[in-house]
């Protein structure tokens, strides 16, 4: 099974939620009320999930989608809820065959807190309008799975095992710690695209249904408990709007480059047939 340093995790995520916590919320004005919707943007987005259980040798590769609620807090520093779905799935293969032993497949649910860092708004000053933002992310939360194992044709010869049947399920809510980054990529003062890859380690075994096995098969030889912990990744492009802006400013020396960017999403609107005609149109009339 895949081996994570849990205690770093842990460590890290604990630094980021004591940043969040204690930093001071700059403004662009000075005594502004808190408003939540300030900085508040929802993405959507999907993409595979990549599986590192027990004795998974192929087939690890899943699907995933989810909405992420984010709000700046600081020029560089997020807040942010996710909800994910889908499904994960693997094999184990008998080694003397080449065949499949067991697969399984887990419907499975995650739901998440966190928070993000933006170095470039730390090294290069704050810009909104950056065309390339990378950021990190840590997030702890919990999963609910409901999987299921399944005999594959190389089982045939194990004393009860139907290939193709039900071996073993497992349902249930295990807490979760996960990291790593993406980044958003500028398209207009409201929307822009979204790329993200985090690994996520459950503190549970039963994410793939297969916690134990035996040392011999026929008759069932000594039970041995597997690694305690299931590894999963998840890889998501997505789309991002962004609901109300924030209060922080742009570095002053970004101004020019943000005038033109905006500037044609921002244009005066022409006016009407109904309006003051034009002296084109005057001359017209006057000469009928």
């Amino acid at each position: 099974m895949y081996t994570i340093n849990k205690k770093w995790l842990l460590v890290l995520l604990l630094m980021v939620t004591c940043t969040i916590t204690n930093s001071q919320i700059r403004r662009g004005y000075r005594g502004s009320p808190f408003n939540l919707m300030d900085g508040l943007s929802v993405t959507a987005k999907a993409g595979p999930n990549i599986f590192f259980g027990d004795l998974v040798d192929e087939g690890r590769i899943g699907y995933s989608a989810g909405i992420v609620a984010d709000r700046e807090m600081t020029r560089t520093l997020s807040a942010r809820a996710q909800l994910m779905g889908g499904v994960m799935q693997g094999t184990q293969i008998f080694p003397n065959t080449g065949q499949a032993y067991a697969e399984f497949d887990n419907m499975y649910f995650e739901f998440t807190f966190g928070g993000t860092y933006r170095p470039l708004n730390d090294l290069m000053g704050y810009f909104k309008e950056r065309t390339f933002q990378p950021y990190a992310l840590l997030q702890a939360g919990f999963v609910y799975y409901n999987a299921t194992e399944y005999w594959g044709p190389a089982s045939a010869g194990t004393s009860g095992a139907e290939p193709g049947e039900k071996w073993r399920t497992a349902t249930g809510l295990a807490p979760i710690v996960g990291a790593g980054g993406g980044a958003s990529i500028w398209l207009t003062p409201r929307l822009s695209a979204n790329f993200e890859f985090a690994g996520n380690l459950a503190f549970s075994d039963k994410l793939d249904a297969h916690d134990v096995w035996y040392d011999s098969w026929d008759p069932l030889g000594t039970e041995h408990d597997t690694d305690p912990y299931d590894f999963y990744y998840s890889v998501n492009l997505g789309i991002t709007y962004l609901i109300q802006d924030s209060p922080f400013r742009n570095e002053p020396r970004f101004n020019r480059r943000s005038y033109m960017k905006t500037r044609r999403f921002f244009q005066p609107k022409t006016r009407s047939r109904s309006s003051r005609p034009s002296s084109h149109m005057r001359r017209r009339w006057l000469f009928f």
